[in-house]
């Protein structure tokens, strides 16, 4: 301001003495004074703008003393003393890799200096510094931070938590649930965008830069009110929840890294893409969209079988029918009951040829083809490599001796009805070992992220390559501390399939741009893809599992879940049977204007001659059509995430 009002000064200035020359030429001083109104309108307009901004920041001796925003306190020194700059958690690690625990505190240092001039915060270590610099662009504070490794120091710097400031909210901001809650994430699972709305105004903690590693958070102080520091870390901060990624950004010797994020503040209302579009168009740019997925017509679920209620030995429960298939009456250790089981499984398809051809399906994955002989969280084994093992009397050769079946075995003929009808079929599958117990139970068996992808990548491709399975859900996507698995793995499984679509039931913003999460209608009432992961994927689209929710919440969530199909989310419904449901979800797909008939080209190159099947009325061949009337009342709803 002081710059500007000295450039004005000179202005006037100026003006005063054109006005008093003698025997100046007027030509000559309309001249002098055209070339100076665009100056003049570039300095009215930064007072203008300087005058329009409502955040007022002082500094004291060590930083930020004093923050308002449109008239609300939110930062002051002199009353918080504690909310000064400060260094928290370092890590540092030496040539073998050891963390040198001596180093992990930034307030142990040799010495700090506050530069008023520059408005920097420099502390000193024995192996270099760390600078935080702050720089006031109208209603933006920016932060800038450097850390530098001394060229001799002989350590890595793995990286730090710095504290900038503190801001004290006059309420908990608008969808903070909780105040010990940490807000905000790292930017390799989401951009780095934290809107905090406190009633008379918002700010947005925005990391723009996505290259890179880097926590950018509001972290509560733990006093229980509104109070947030904000939180900028290159390494894994103390205290981080379990279901963050972890990672540093390591600093070799000689080197400086250089970092900055902005605290962007603005009126109610303002939308964070507005607020924020450099950070969301960086993202977009790091970790680009390669999902390419054109048929969005529902996606069918199928359950072939019902878990049991109790864990213990298959046989002490039902040992005519362990894998509990299609309901009672079947003892599957007689020639009889092994004759009237394949009947059934084939009865079966047939049937979820004709609910997909109701529905305007382009596919249906069957959740439990090994059947479900173990309760949660084994119920769904989703291991299609070990069916041998899991359910041999899906791997018996079909008995029926009429075409197509000769010679098939009956998940092959099961998976082949479907396929050949048109539709795409698919399995579950886990990221977890399957493993059958001594005693006679099992379990599913956790893995490392490099095993997990491993074992997936198997699984998927034994379906792929044996069934056809182009539709892939994948069940408890995350490691053991319930975090996500990394969206990276997702991404190189996509690309070993790119005729496949993946559904993983966990999830963060970035497995959009390489598969269609799970949304789940039926356990959390999700009903679209979040609007903002649409600012940086605009194609982006959810698989939404709506099956065996009741007419009245379907009544309720209508509206939004015909947007939602319109935007491009998938419904997910019964084939199995023609659940009430299924009837207003064909209703949503034409409110939506999703036209039915709209298949991709894999669709139309999987579909065959229906014939050699189910008839071409739809009716089954001569083996199915006795066990119809069997497979009706083996009707159950299930629930489908563990």
């Amino acid at each position: 301001m002081e710059h500007l009002i000295s450039n004005l000064a000179r202005y006037f200035q100026w003006r005063q003495q054109s006005n008093n020359a003698v025997g100046d030429d007027m030509s000559i001083r309309s001249r002098r004074t055209a070339r100076m109104l665009p100056y003049l309108f570039c300095l009215l307009l930064a007072a203008s703008y300087a005058c329009d901004a409502q955040l007022l920041v002082t500094y004291g001796s060590k930083g930020v003393d004093r923050l308002t925003y449109n008239g609300t306190v939110l930062a002051d020194a002199s009353r918080f003393q504690q909310d000064q700059i400060h260094v928290g958690h370092m890590k540092l690690t030496d040539g073998s890799g050891r963390v040198l625990t001596a180093d992990g505190w930034g307030e142990t240092n040799q010495g700090t200096k506050w530069d008023a001039a520059s408005k920097t915060e420099i502390y000193n270590f024995r192996w270099g510094t760390i600078k935080i610099q702050f720089s006031q662009k109208s209603d933006a504070l920016e932060i800038n931070i450097s850390e530098s490794n001394r060229p001799n120091s002989g350590v890595i710097f793995d990286g730090a938590s710095v504290y900038p400031l503190t801001l004290h909210f006059p309420t908990l901001p608008r969808g903070f649930v909780n105040a010990n809650y940490p807000q905000g994430t790292s930017n390799t699972s989401a951009p780095s965008v934290t809107v905090a709305d406190f009633g008379t105004g918002q700010v947005v903690d925005v990391a723009p830069d996505a290259s890179k590693p880097l926590y950018s958070m509001l972290w509560p102080t733990g006093t229980g009110d509104a109070a947030y520091s904000v939180l900028v870390s290159t390494t894994t901060p103390d205290g981080l929840p379990e279901f963050y990624p972890r990672h540093d950004r390591p600093v070799l010797p000689g080197q400086t890294d250089s970092f900055r994020i902005a605290l962007r503040f603005a009126p109610h209302g303002v939308a964070a893409s507005t607020l924020a579009s450099d950070a969301y168009s960086n993202w977009s740019r790091q970790y680009p969209a390669e999902i390419k997925w054109t048929d969005r017509r529902v996606i069918g679920t199928a359950y072939l079988a019902s878990s049991p209620k109790v864990d213990q030995p298959a046989d002490a429960m039902d040992g005519a029918n362990p894998r509990h298939y299609l309901g009672s009456g079947m003892d599957l250790r007689t020639p009889e009951g092994q004759r009237l089981f394949q009947s059934r499984i084939l009865a079966k398809a047939g049937e979820i040829v004709r609910n997909l051809r109701k529905l305007n399906a382009q596919g249906v994955i069957t959740w439990d083809i090994e059947g479900q002989q173990y309760p949660q969280n084994t119920s769904y084994v989703c291991a299609p490599d070990q069916i041998a093992k899991a359910a041999p009397e899906m791997e018996s050769v079909v008995m029926d001796t009429t075409p197509p079946y000769v010679g098939k075995k009956l998940d092959d003929a099961y998976f082949s009805i479907i396929r050949d009808a048109g539709f795409r079929v698919g399995v579950c599958v886990r990221p977890q070992r399957f493993t059958l117990l001594p005693g006679g139970g099992a379990q599913q068996v956790q893995l490392s992220e490099k095993d997990a992808e491993a074992d997936m990548l198997r699984k998927i491709r034994y379906a792929h390559d044996r069934w056809g399975a182009t539709l892939f859900y994948l069940d408890s996507t995350v490691e053991q501390n319930g975090r996500p698995l990394d969206a990276g793995m997702f991404q190189r499984l996509a690309a070993a399939f790119p005729d496949s679509l993946l559904i993983p039931e966990q999830s963060t913003p970035r497995h959009y741009a390489y598969t269609a999460p799970l949304k789940s209608f039926l356990f959390h009432n999700e009903t679209a893809t979040n609007a903002d992961i649409r600012t940086y994927y605009p194609d982006a689209f959810s698989c939404i599992l709506v099956n065996d929710s009741d007419a009245k919440r379907l009544l309720q969530s209508r509206a939004a879940l015909v947007a939602a199909v319109a935007a491009g989310d998938i419904l997910m419904a019964h084939a199995d049977y023609w659940d009430p449901a299924n009837t207003r979800i064909v209703a949503m797909y034409g409110s939506a204007g999703r036209s039915p008939g709209g298949q991709d080209h894999d669709a139309k190159r999987l579909r065959g001659s229906v014939e050699n099947s189910v008839g071409g009325s739809g009716s089954p061949v001569p083996l199915v059509e006795p066990a119809l009337q069997a497979v009706k009342s083996s009707h159950h709803n299930v629930a489908t995430s563990e």
